[in-house]
């Protein structure tokens, strides 16, 4: 073979040098960290998009970057973050650690002061005077923007998508490979002599393809190029080109086994979509009513007035606050009732000074529920994911019915309070200037005056259009009292009185207009300073006036408010929450996924056997792509190891059995979790409506008293008395004031208590759906109808006491005596009779040598046993069904047909198709519902079953 001369050899060389450089340098750089990301980001929400089954639901445009008017946003580029502040005594040992010399490109991207976003306050629009005023929308919707957990959940939901985008990824085919680079140079004193090479060759380049069945596939290239630069400056080139298929034939075979962690994965990503969709429907209802959905699942929610948290728990504490203020302005015009009364000597000093200290402890509680208040405002603040000195406020309009006193009118009953306090201190008439400033506050009052007149009217008006639902509802609360044989006072679910309420509102509305007809006239009468004991006087009767004004908007009020019932039952609520609740579903999966490892662990315990089939082929010669088949070579065999020690597998195994046992145990405990927490929901519901119809009553009454004690405060003087005022008159009035005040808190709860039970039924039933800003779609009244529809419903199998699986009792007396007739339930597929011999056995009507799965390649989803003794017929829960051969059990009893026995005469007899036997004769007859199914699996040979108590016997039921 003719070599080229040297320079030429070198030329070539350093050729080839250059080339695999620049291929080097090319590969390595690889693409961006961007590009990274980005491809990571559309895999990830395709990933994503094909789990979720609700075209509106947001996880469609799945992302996990917050939104730039979040506290969460980070405003610098994601993959050259600047480095963030640091503790000056830990940011030594970045720049020298033990002496050494760190690393000196930890600023390369920068620094940056601030770890939060530094513009997101700059989004939030405050008002004039500095505060932020938020509803329950605007309270969603940043804590959508800014929580911390919700967005926790989001980054879980990626890092789960993130796990099956690699699981995918290992049944792709696979490219391997890298090159090496060698330049080597001896001395004269080693073996070989002086001598220097240039060698290049490939490093483990490869393509690997695994498939579903187990098997792997590999395809590798080694090619290698030398230059001898000494003694004949030669050159050689080597190639080869091989393959190996691997197929396993038992252990780690099958795509039960290499599907495996696969399955896992993408079953785990379906389960925390399900989950985050929960959780953002439960994150609605902790930022709404404070609660853990965990607590909303058990149906925990206190029964009757109790505080609720979140953002439903700061509207109740703004309007308590407000009720105490009605409280306080209560007792303040009270006390200049009093005051007066005092000064006409028509009240000792000791009631004005019991007034006065009942006054005195209102505004010390408001105080206090003030304080309170901020406390959880500011709390609740970290709960939305904003900081603590973020100058929120509560403003919404959800509980303005609760306003049972308008506070605009309280503030009108302050205003003329506060004149009149102003004119009581005078002792002269005021000079011309100061009373026209008084007489022109004193028309705006009564402008005020005939505005919250017209306001009342509304509220009058309201209460007329919710009269009918009112009514529905009171007959409806009133037949539950009275099914349940309560001692409950029916009065107050009576319509009748609230019709009786509602014509005494509109009578009291009529004489306060006849009064003011009088009173608002006589204003120009009394303008001039002379006549400032007058406009006292006229003053101290508007007060009144408004007095009677707030008692009859009260009453309105009261009245209009109404709870939107709930007309499911437990049953239909369990149906429900076992077709549409996500972590039910979930459950399922778990359940089925502990059976898969017991299938899973089974394969290891068998032996190892591969089938192999390799092969190679090579160049001819110097030239590295000279290949030729006469060079080749192909190699076909197995590899084996037996089964010989197993100790490890069969524990795992015998762990993977156990494990789903518990799975089976876990699933029906959280079941029946579900089910406890439903009807512990609908029970508390149905009491606090009834609760709230007696709170009701007690704010009415309330009402009343505050009338009447304000009433004895207006009543003129007796003749020849000194004193108007028995002893008890202020004590009832403060009392009246504090039954008043703790009534409309009560009431208040209720109603809030009420709210939180709907939305965590909603919860917990699975159909709870929320717009595009996050918002609940509240469904009105529950009930089959109104729920949204499951698609694709797959309800899990059935229970033991579902409602309609049971069979019924005929009512009608039998024909015969001794005879007794079930009736038949929903379905009517035709029966199956079986024999019943004299033993305590049932056995099938199989051929003999003929298995039951042959004989009856069914599911025996239902069975009656009606037995001749005169105790009546039983349902038989889960018997056993065998005949000689196979044996398989009978899932819970349905009526599907009328049976009848015969009364017992004489010893047993076998039952056929002919009918009944009569007289003095006894039969027992077996009915069948049998349900198609491919096929049943026998249960195991070698375990036998407990000595009687799971067959079907005459003298007790099953176990």
């Amino acid at each position: 073979m003719i070599q080229p001369p040297a320079n030429a050899l070198r030329r070539q060389a350093f050729a080839s040098l250059g080339l695999v450089i620049l291929v080097a340098v090319m590969l390595l750089s690889g693409c961006q960290p961007k590009k990274y990301r980005l491809r990571a980001d559309n895999e990830v929400r395709h990933l994503v998009q094909s789990n979720v089954r609700d075209p509106e639901s947001p996880l469609n445009d799945f992302n996990i970057y917050a939104n730039p008017n979040s506290r969460l946003f980070d405003p610098n580029p994601p993959d050259f973050e600047p480095m963030p502040p640091d503790d000056p005594r830990a940011a030594t040992f970045m720049d020298v650690v033990d002496h050494k010399r760190g690393y000196a490109g930890w600023e390369k991207n920068g620094l940056t002061p601030f770890v939060e976003n530094p513009n997101w306050a700059f989004y939030l629009c405050p008002d004039e005077d500095g505060t932020i005023p938020i509803d329950m929308r605007a309270a969603v919707a940043l804590s959508l923007d800014h929580s911390r957990r919700y967005q926790s959940r989001l980054e879980d939901l990626y890092l789960a998508a993130l796990d099956v985008s690699f699981e995918r990824f290992r049944f792709d085919t696979q490219f391997f490979g890298g090159y090496e680079i060698f330049f080597t140079a001896d001395g004269p004193d080693r073996s070989t002599g002086r001598s220097s090479n240039l060698s290049l060759a490939t490093r483990d380049v490869r393509l690997t393809k695994l498939y579903a069945t187990g098997g792997e596939l590999v395809v590798g290239l080694a090619n290698r190029l030398m230059w001898e630069f000494s003694g004949a400056d030669d050159f050689t080139g080597t190639t080869l080109l091989d393959f190996s298929l691997i197929q396993p034939l038992l252990k780690r075979r099958g795509r039960l086994r290499v599907l495996e962690e696969l399955t896992d994965a993408e079953r785990a990503l379906l389960a925390e979509v399900r989950e985050l969709e929960r959780f953002r429907r439960g994150f609605y209802a902790n930022i709404v009513t404070g609660l853990n959905p965990d607590l909303l699942n058990g149906g925990n929610v206190a029964i009757g007035a109790s505080a609720a948290g979140g953002f439903l728990g700061l509207l109740q504490d703004t309007q308590e606050i407000r009720n105490q203020q009605a409280s306080v302005t209560g007792l303040r015009d009270s006390l200049d009732q009093l005051q007066a009364a005092f000064e006409a000597d028509r009240i000792d000093r000791f009631q004005v000074d019991l007034a006065r200290q009942a006054l005195f402890a209102a505004q010390s509680g408001l105080i206090s529920l003030k304080a309170v208040y901020q406390a959880r405002l500011d709390a609740y603040k970290l709960t939305l994911g904003l900081p603590p000195e973020a100058p929120l406020t509560i403003d919404d309009p959800l509980l303005n019915r609760f306003n049972l006193l308008d506070p605009p009118l309280l503030e009108l009953q302050e205003d003329v309070a506060a004149v009149i306090q102003r004119l009581r201190n005078r002792e002269a008439p005021p000079p011309e200037a100061p009373w026209q400033e008084v007489v022109t506050e004193v028309r705006e009052l009564l402008e005020r005056s005939i505005a919250h007149v017209e306001i009342v009217e509304e509220d009058v008006r309201l209460l007329m259009e919710a009269l009918p639902t009112r009514r529905k509802n009171l007959r409806r609360l009133a037949s539950r009292v009275a099914e349940a044989g309560s001692d409950v006072d029916a009065t107050a679910y009576s319509p009748d009185d609230l019709d009786r309420r509602v014509a005494q509102v509109q009578a009291e509305r009529d004489r306060f207009y006849a009064r003011v007809r009088n009173l608002f006239p006589r204003l120009p009468e009394i303008e001039r300073p002379d006549q400032y004991r007058e406009m006292l006087n006229w003053l101290v009767a508007l007060s009144g006036e408004l007095q009677e004004l707030m008692l009859i908007q009260a009453g309105a009020r009261l009245d209009t408010v109404t709870l939107r019932p709930i007309e499911i039952d437990s049953y239909q609520a369990l149906q429900i929450a076992r077709c549409n609740r996500r972590d039910l579903q979930n459950a399922r999966a778990d359940l089925v996924d502990a059976w898969r490892q017991v299938e899973f662990t089974k394969a290891d315990l068998a032996g190892f056997l591969n089938v192999v089939f390799e092969g190679d082929i090579s160049n001819v010669g110097d030239n590295p792509i000279r290949l030729r088949g006469t060079t080749g070579r192909l190699r076909v065999g197995a590899e084996f190891d037996a089964p010989l020690t197993r100790l490890v597998e069969r524990n795992v195994y015998r762990a993977a059995q156990i494990g789903y046992q518990r799975a089976r145990r876990d699933y029906y405990e959280f079941e029946d979790t579900i089910s406890l927490g439903l009807r512990n929901t609908l029970r508390n519901a149905e009491l606090n409506q009834l609760d709230f119809e007696l709170t009701r009553a007690a704010v009415q009454v309330a009402i009343s008293q505050v009338a009447l004690t304000r009433l004895r405060l207006s009543e003129p003087p007796r003749v020849g008395a000194t004193e108007t005022f028995d002893s008890n008159t202020v004590r009832d009035l403060v009392t009246a004031i504090d039954s008043l005040l703790g009534a409309q808190n009560d009431i208040l709860g209720v109603w809030i208590n009420y709210q939180v039970l709907r939305l965590g039924l909603d919860f917990n039933l699975g159909t709870m759906r929320l717009d595009e800003q996050g918002m609940w779609i509240d469904p009105g009244v529950f009930s089959v109808e109104t729920l949204p529809p499951c698609e694709d419903c797959v309800p899990g199998a059935p229970r033991a006491f579902d409602a309609p699986e049971y069979a019924v009792r005929s009512p009608v007396a039998p024909e015969n005596p001794g005879e007794e007739t079930i009736e038949p339930g929903p379905l009517q597929p035709a029966p199956l009779e079986l024999e019943a011999p004299e033993q305590d056995e049932l056995r099938l009507p199989v051929p003999e040598g003929e298995s039951v799965l042959r004989a009856a390649p069914q599911k025996v989803e239902a069975a009656h046993f009606l037995s001749t003794s005169p105790r009546p017929p039983q349902v038989v829960a889960a018997p056993h069904v065998s005949t000689a051969n196979d044996a398989y059990p009978v899932t819970p009893a349905t009526a599907i047909s009328p049976v009848r026995t015969a009364g017992p005469t004489s010893p047993p007899a076998a039952v056929s198709t002919d009918p009944p036997p009569r007289g003095d004769q006894q039969s027992t007859m077996i009915r069948l519902r049998l349900v198609p199914e491919p096929r049943i699996v026998p249960p195991d040979p070698h375990i036998v079953p407990p000595d009687n108590d799971r067959r079907i016997r005459r003298d007790h039921p099953p176990r």
